[in-house]
């Protein structure tokens, strides 16, 4: 086995498995309690032309459904890293790590670490400081992570 090939599909001696399609309903096929790491750059809900722009609560229940499916699929020392930005609507900033730290805490996941990525690009704001920052999140379900 070649531990740095990448797979489209997930078998049990696939190390590395790069899927793309809904998360959501991707997740649901995968068995629980099998994968270390579960890394995900949700859409920020901003309005791309490649998404659909929902009310806040909306993107925050169904953001919800994927992180409870993460959770199902990661080993008990298995750990997700959730990156995020913000989400602006009506001028008004929402950094969404604020929104997503309870959810993940509801399901009793410890926050590991919150790491800040700033960078020099990206698009200039009028009536506000440019938002040129991101974050992750590392959350583990256990004390006993890897």
């Amino acid at each position: 086995m070649n531990h740095n090939e990448i797979y489209p599909t997930f078998q049990s001696d696939n190390r590395i498995v790069v899927k793309e399609g809904d998360s959501l309903a991707e997740l649901k096929l995968l068995p629980s309690d099998t994968f270390k790491l579960a890394v995900s750059s949700p859409p920020y809900n901003i309005g791309k032309e490649y998404e659909k722009q929902v009310g806040l609560q909306h993107y925050l229940d169904w953001q919800r459904e994927v992180i409870k499916e993460l959770y199902r699929i990661i080993s008990d020392n298995g750990s997700i890293a959730w990156q995020v930005g913000n989400y602006v609507g009506d001028g008004e900033v929402f950094p969404l790590d604020i929104y997503f730290y309870p959810i993940f805490k509801s399901l009793g996941m410890q926050l590991r670490n919150r790491i800040v990525w700033h960078f020099d690009h990206g698009l200039h704001a009028s009536k506000r400081f440019s938002g040129r920052y991101e974050v992750l999140l590392w959350f583990t379900k256990t004390q006993k992570y890897t």
